[in-house]
């Protein structure tokens, strides 16, 4: 299908909906890029550090110490999402939000700020969670990538938010130069609060808790009046229907399941995207970026540099989201690989210079942006948009779930031994960007030979093209014949054919044969 007719497929509730649940990695990112800055502003030193600033350990710890937070969301996500919905963790989201804004604003010592800060990262977790789900189940398989991937430039956006303020109060010393950027990460949840009432739960998720008659009545609300009116609607929710109870009968959802021969390459495959989206500079960024700056002798020009890393973080995310549905996932991955590689490399090898030039210096700071840039354009968006689209129908959220957990232990890894690993000779300062480069070249490794293009495939085919090995390049050209291609039928809008669908078994067409005319109408 072309652009135009794909884009045909989106309405305006859809993306209101995605929207609302976007929304909430405006907190994620509001939190990351402040944070980032706080820790070089003399308001938030005087008050929270030690002598004005603040010791190694107390870096490794404000830097990591927060992830448990983020570790116990991720673990938690999966069974209430299952058990309660999404729409019940979006307003869990808020709540606690509202809680640790309130613990942060009245905090009169380091500890305390940041066990608030720990209390919002519960709720980063389950972010990071529910709206790559969301997106992924309610979204038209031919936008799913657009959608999926939006939760990215909204925290990208709000991060170059963040930065603004803290680079407005760079030399105020009083409280307000800390209290107002911390104070304004409950504009989120307010905007959370109007729009939550007027969403719906994923049909998907109505659908395998028996709320036919609701699933029905929220998909309708997602589609196309032609669509509607056409019985679309009914054609993909009953495919859906037929894929949800053929997994029951076929399948299990146990975690050791993550390993059986359908699920482990895709377990693997989690892995590694979350393992190299926070390990090819984007983590120390978000933790060390300003203060980074600050140490190669720019002075309080580097909270301008931080909104200009910030806002190409933000440009590459939303070219990445914006091509993903065109060109797809892997040319992403590969070309956002190869320029880590470029710019980790020649960033760590200028700033590692004894003698640096006023050149140099800006040359420095254009990799910095520059690798953002790759990063947002390929994993940090892509990590988001692929792993929800694998793991069929009962396995997506556990995928999901250890997809995060890795993506908090490896910020929680670099949070925490960034400030150590730089004591050491080889890695010594800015020398720590040949570090990301190798990660960066492994990253590209995996996407040339391994990472699958799932652009265009309805959630319910993916298990069938990971049923045996397949080099990166094939994902692409595989035609699928088991019960998730009459799903992609119906999502693309055409006559979903529930023959044969179920490894070659026959399967009575009655799921469909009460749409059919109004389907051949179209």
């Amino acid at each position: 299908m072309g652009f135009k007719s794909d884009w045909k497929q989106a309405t305006p509730y859809l993306g209101f909906c995605v929207f609302t649940f976007c929304w909430t990695n405006v907190i994620f990112g509001l939190d990351t890029s402040t944070f980032g800055s706080l820790q070089a502003l003399p308001s938030w030193l005087n008050q929270f550090g030690t002598n004005g600033s603040l010791t190694t350990l107390q870096k490794a710890l404000a830097n990591s110490i927060v992830y448990v937070g983020r570790f116990a969301g991720t673990l938690t996500f999966e069974p209430i999402a299952e058990r309660y919905g999404y729409k019940v963790l979006l307003a869990a989201i808020a709540s606690v939000q509202v809680v640790s804004v309130i613990i942060q604003l009245a905090s009169g010592n380091f500890n305390t700020f940041i066990a608030g800060r720990t209390i919002s990262y519960v709720a980063v977790g389950w972010i990071d969670g529910t709206i790559s789900s969301y997106a992924s189940e309610i979204a038209p398989a031919a936008l799913r990538g657009f959608f999926s991937g939006l939760l990215a430039p909204m925290a990208n956006l709000a991060s170059v938010w963040g930065a603004g303020m803290c680079q407005h109060y760079a030399t105020e010393t009083h409280k307000v130069g800390w209290m107002v950027p911390i104070g304004i990460q409950l504009i989120p949840v307010v905007m959370i609060a109007i729009c939550w009432p007027f969403t719906v739960e994923s049909p998907r998720w109505l659908l395998s808790h028996d709320r036919d008659d609701q699933a029905l009545a929220a998909l309708k609300k997602l589609r196309r009046k032609d669509d509607v009116d056409a019985g679309l609607c009914e054609v993909e929710l009953e495919a859906i229907a037929y894929a949800i109870q053929y997994d029951k009968t076929h399948a299990t959802a146990r975690w050791r399941d993550l390993f059986t021969n359908t699920a482990y390459k895709q377990t693997i495959y989690t892995i590694l995207f979350f393992f190299f989206y926070p390990s090819t500079g984007n983590a120390f960024y978000n933790a060390y970026g300003t203060t980074f700056f600050k140490s190669l002798g720019l002075g309080n020009a580097a909270f301008t540099y931080a909104i200009l890393c910030q806002l190409l973080g933000a440009i590459g995310g939303t070219t990445g989201l914006l091509l993903t549905d065109r060109v797809g996932r892997r040319p992403l991955l590969i070309i956002g690989s190869a320029l880590l590689v470029l710019f980790d490399g020649l960033a760590a090898g200028l700033a590692s210079k004894s003698v640096r030039t006023t050149t140099d210096n800006n040359v420095v700071v254009a990799c910095w942006m520059l690798m953002l840039w790759s990063a947002k354009l390929s994993w940090a968006t892509h990590a988001y948009i692929v792993v929800p689209e694998m793991g069929g129908i009962r396995m997506r959220k556990k995928l999901v779930m250890v997809g995060t957990t890795v993506d908090v232990l490896g910020n929680w890894l670099w949070g925490f031994a960034a400030p150590y690993i730089q004591l050491a000779d080889a890695t010594k300062g800015p020398k720590i960007g040949y570090l990301f480069m190798g990660f960066a070249g492994m990253a590209l490794i995996f996407a040339i030979f391994f990472a699958p293009e799932l652009k265009g495939r309805s959630l319910e085919e993916v298990d069938e093209m990971f049923q045996k090995f397949r080099w990166g390049w094939e994902y692409k050209g595989y035609k699928t014949t088991g019960v998730g291609a009459a799903v992609a039928q119906a999502e693309h809008g055409e006559l979903a054919n529930t023959k044969e669908v179920a490894d070659g078994a026959e399967v009575d067409e009655k799921n469909v044969t009460g749409t059919q005319v109004q389907v051949n109408l179209v």
